[in-house]
């Protein structure tokens, strides 16, 4: 179908506004199907329409208007508009507008109330699956994905597309590797169609500390300091020992991650080890949060599920620098903590992929959270760099992961599998058995480490045999200003 013009009317419409238009005026038709309907259409050689038959050969509906050469064009400037677009490889006309796609974009070309054209919007296939809103994609009671962008294939194929007469856009996603392969349907809600017509106003956080000597570990690292009595103090020498807590302090500072053993099982212990370094950072989930498994969980974290590595509050300003998890309980089947140090992972990648290193460093990913009456977001690109590409941070965090930076263009499309496929490197890195550090938290251990660096996650767990499975973790964070206050005044 060459150029078939595809714009919403019924016949008596059309024939009552050109009474000398019928489809028997329009000459031969080029037969095709879609689905089990048959349907005529007519190249657009000054008129132009199309015409859905049953079998019989009967009309049932005359769904399109015409073009006429010469004269007054039925909503032209729309027509015009169509013309712009090629037959593209497939396409759907609802009432609302036309829907077209490729293998790679989804356009959108909608007519107003009035009848009057609204400017197209091109997507990304592989943009719009990745702001897929149902509850199999997003949780509906924290509002995080259950997916990385880097679980999607590269062209997400789809079946079906269509603008609902609401103004809502739906597509069906064919062998959906998120439904076992099988198909998917999104659901974009009207408020949302309008929203990617609007510009993006976010401003990515800037700023990144960095220490002056760091420990870039990997996990045969970082078990060979354990052995050799570092990177872990008791409680008591944490709070009394002014020597154990400096030394202790330090490998917090180079390595990213220590652990405080023997605090009291009693809630508000953590805010007490915090207090050594300084004061807490308050943030929506207060001056100190629980980490247990509840019903209809505002994060995921509260839940039992398996929590993959990431870095909490992306979205905050500021990111909070210090992690603080004191572990109440934990009899539970499973549960262990994973950390991985990020910064090392950026530098693996730098070294053997430097094309996707430097695509991490400038395309930016966004990060929100919008439950509860909370409305935060921001940017950011994966790895912080500064001129001389010294590596001092990282921003990774696919639960909290928003839909990228709307474009409308192949370079759009282009920047996000870029994107795409650095991140699933840069994850394959970070998630490396040689590169992770896993331990089961015992009652009393207290887990310190820098967030802006460090990666954690934990296993799933359930009950034990014994029927019994608690896990409980108490934690609390320490702003940037706070730790930098502190490591001037302890390490000179």
């Amino acid at each position: 179908m060459e150029r078939a013009l595809r714009v919403a009317r019924r016949v008596e419409r059309l024939t009552a506004r050109r009474p000398n238009l019928r489809p028997s005026s329009l000459g031969l038709p080029r037969p095709w199907r879609r689905y089990s309907t048959q349907i005529a259409s007519w190249p657009t050689y000054g008129v132009a329409s199309q015409l859905t038959l049953d079998r019989s050969r009967q009309s049932v509906r005359y769904n399109h208007t015409a073009v006429e050469t010469g004269s007054e064009a039925i909503n032209q400037s729309l027509g015009e508009e169509i013309q712009q677009h090629r037959s593209p490889k497939h396409s759907f006309q609802s009432q609302d507008g036309l829907v077209k796609w490729d293998t790679k974009m989804l356009t959108l070309l909608r007519r107003a109330a009035d009848d009057s054209p609204i400017p197209h919007l091109t997507l990304s296939l592989l943009w719009l699956r990745d702001a897929c809103p149902c509850t199999h994609c997003v949780d509906p009671d924290s509002g995080q994905k259950s997916f990385s962008t880097t679980d999607l294939p590269d062209y997400p194929a789809v079946e079906h597309a269509e603008l609902m007469d609401s103004g809502e856009l739906k597509v069906v996603w064919a062998n959906d590797p998120l439904s076992d392969a099988g198909s998917h349907t999104s659901v974009f809600p009207t408020e949302m169609v309008r929203s990617w017509q609007e510009k993006d106003t976010q401003v990515p956080y800037k700023s990144a500390s960095q220490g002056p000597e760091r420990i870039l570990w990997d996990r045969a690292e970082y078990e060979a300091l354990l052995a050799d009595g570092r990177c872990r103090i008791s409680y008591q020498d944490w709070l009394h020992n002014h020597e154990a807590f400096r030394a202790a302090f330090g490998d917090l500072n180079k390595t990213g991650l220590i652990f405080v053993t023997g605090v009291p099982q009693e809630k508000g212990q953590v805010q007490r080890v915090a207090s050594r370094i300084g004061a807490q950072q308050y943030t929506i989930y207060g001056w100190t949060w629980d980490v247990k498994s509840k019903p209809r969980a505002e994060n995921v974290a509260y839940t039992s599920q398996f929590l993959g590595l990431h870095q909490d509050l992306m979205y905050w300003d500021p990111i909070p620098e210090l992690q603080l998890l004191h572990c109440q309980s934990n009899d539970c089947e499973g549960g262990e903590s994973l950390f991985s140090h990020g910064v090392r992972a950026a530098y693996e990648l730098k070294k053997a992929y430097p094309e996707h290193y430097d695509v991490l460093t400038r395309v930016e990913s966004f990060f929100g959270y919008h439950k509860r009456g909370h409305n935060f977001a921001r940017a950011h690109p994966t790895i912080i760099a500064d001129k001389n590409n010294t590596i001092s941070e990282t921003r990774w965090s696919p639960p909290f992961q928003e839909s990228f930076r709307l474009r409308s263009d192949e370079q759009g499309d282009e920047d996000l599998r870029r994107w795409k496929a650095a991140a699933a490197q840069f994850k394959a890195i970070a998630e490396s058995p040689s590169n992770i550090v896993e331990m089961k938290l015992k009652p009393g251990d207290c887990v310190i480490f820098n967030n802006r660096q460090i990666l954690h996650g934990r296993r799933q767990f359930s009950q034990s045999q014994t029927g019994k499975g608690s896990r409980w973790l108490e934690g609390t964070y320490i702003a940037p200003a706070v730790y930098e206050r502190a490591v001037r005044g302890l390490l000179g």
